[in-house]
């Protein structure tokens, strides 16, 4: 069935089980104030006195474009499937092609089109993860395929263009960095000539480079937890906390949910029954405990079913401790080094860097054997600058609020960037924010978002429209 269809399927069942309670479908505003960050290592200095920025009312308020290896935009704009410049020739045996998605992450969008290609996942291959809740570009590729199958693909979510021949992949990591078109959404008390000061200052000097929320899985923002639990060989912690530990940001309704399942743990046919509504929305804990219904003591097989998770995971603790270093630093007034490795290295130095954060959690002596079961995890030297530097290329001041249009490298979060200009806030928008539907790129001189609002219209709303009540 296509992605469209199941979902319509979860949400009419989802809007039954709203018409039973709908204080279980409460919408929540969240705002990232210092006291939340600090629970994920992030320390940004004066933060209390920060204005508060609406992220990501509508998807197409925040546009990501890939700037690959070899320095080629790759735009949103729509566009040919066949590329216009570059020949295709059976005799190369990769095709390369933009994806264009809306309103999945990159890890869905390469799952939408491998279901459609009854191929293996792996020949699918992309250099970096793209944001959920946005239109976002990338450069993927794919091995072996007739290129009369690929070209029939045809999804709500997402597109194809520009697709060519070639030879070799996409490597993961292996883009220069992202171009960013951003509306932040402010109140009429908003001080544009602070924010404008700040810009020059982040230009010239950089910000502090860390991981952000994203990274730690919203809206449950716990996946760290997962992380630690699998480095220290509790592999079925990190199951019994992946299936039931309710999120920091997940509605009441999940969290429920997530209780009855761990009344439950055990007893995985009657897990599986309590899920089936949600092939979608619980996709990789049904994954988990359809494996566990057969095999239920095998919790390593379990987390093999899920490998692009359970790598996010164990990157996402690493991250944890990467951001508590160097919020350390800055709290101390001590100027952090250049970079900070990671902790999944066989060189034991880059774990020394951690030692006592290490020992905070309980993990020490360190080792990483504990991962063998894991073989897509690689261990290698991974070095993470502490500042980002920013190409701040377009700024407009708007009723609605700010405009930027802005690059940055790899590894750099454009949310960290903009929560050291302002309290990042989401989740149910406040009253005093314009809703409107805002053509970012065109109020920057940059081209236009119309076309692609209407291609993505029939899967795109603002937050805080109740989908229920329709």
């Amino acid at each position: 069935m296509e992605r469209n269809k199941i979902k319509e399927k979860e949400l009419e069942f989802l809007a039954k089980e709203y018409k039973k309670n709908p204080e279980l479908f409460k919408q929540e505003s969240f705002i990232d104030s210092l006291e939340f960050l600090e629970k994920f290592g992030i320390f940004i200095k004066d933060k209390k006195n920060f204005p508060n920025g609406y992220l990501k009312l509508w998807p197409q308020d925040f546009v990501v474009e890939e700037i690959t290896k070899d320095r080629e935009l790759q735009t949103v704009e729509i566009d040919d499937f066949l590329d216009k410049k570059r020949d295709f020739s059976e005799e190369k045996s990769t095709i390369y092609a933009t994806l264009v998605k809306c309103g999945l992450s990159t890890i869905e969008a390469i799952q939408e089109l491998t279901n459609f290609l009854k191929g293996e996942k792996t020949r699918i291959q992309f250099a970096g993860i793209k944001d959920k809740d946005a239109i976002t570009s990338q450069l993927i590729s794919i091995r072996e395929l007739d290129i009369n199958k690929f070209q029939k693909f045809n999804s709500p979510y997402l597109f194809l263009k520009n697709a060519y021949s070639g030879k070799g992949i996409v490597e993961t990591g292996n883009l220069i960095g992202n171009k960013f078109t951003i509306l932040i959404r402010t109140d009429s008390f908003f001080q544009k000539e602070k924010i404008l000061d700040k810009l020059k200052t982040i230009g010239k000097e950089g910000f502090y480079n860390f991981f952000y929320l994203q990274r730690f899985g919203t809206p449950r923002l716990i996946n760290f937890y997962w992380g630690m639990f699998i480095l220290k060989g509790e592999y079925e912690k990190a199951i019994l906390s992946f299936l039931c530990s309710p999120g920091k940001r997940e509605n009441a309704y999940f969290r429920n949910l997530r209780e009855e399942i761990k009344e439950n743990f055990g007893n995985w046919e009657k897990i599986e029954k309590i899920t089936e509504p949600f092939p979608l929305i619980l996709q990789n804990e049904r994954k988990v405990i359809s494996y566990l219904k057969e095999n239920p003591e095998d919790f390593i097989g379990a987390l093999n079913q899920i490998p692009e998770q359970v790598k996010l995971w164990v990157f996402a603790f690493t991250s944890f401790l990467f951001n508590e270093k160097l919020s350390f630093y800055i709290k101390k007034g001590i100027e952090p080094p250049k970079a900070l490795p990671l902790i999944l290295s066989n060189d034991k130095k880059d774990w020394l860097v951690y030692k006592k954060f290490l020992e905070k959690n309980r993990i020490s002596p360190f080792s990483l054997k504990n991962l063998n079961p894991f073989p897509f995890i690689q261990r290698r030297k991974r070095i993470i600058q502490t500042k980002g530097n920013i190409i701040i290329e377009k700024r407009e001041i708007v009723p609605e609020g700010v405009a930027l249009s802005f690059i940055l490298p790899k590894a750099s979060y454009a949310t960290t960037f903009l929560a050291h200009l302002f309290n990042l806030v989401s989740g149910y928008p406040p009253k005093d924010i314009s809703n409107k539907s805002i053509d970012t790129k065109e109020i920057l001189g940059t081209g236009s978002l119309k076309p692609l609002i209407k291609r993505f219209k029939e899967i795109t709303y603002p937050k805080g429209e109740n989908i229920f009540e329709k």
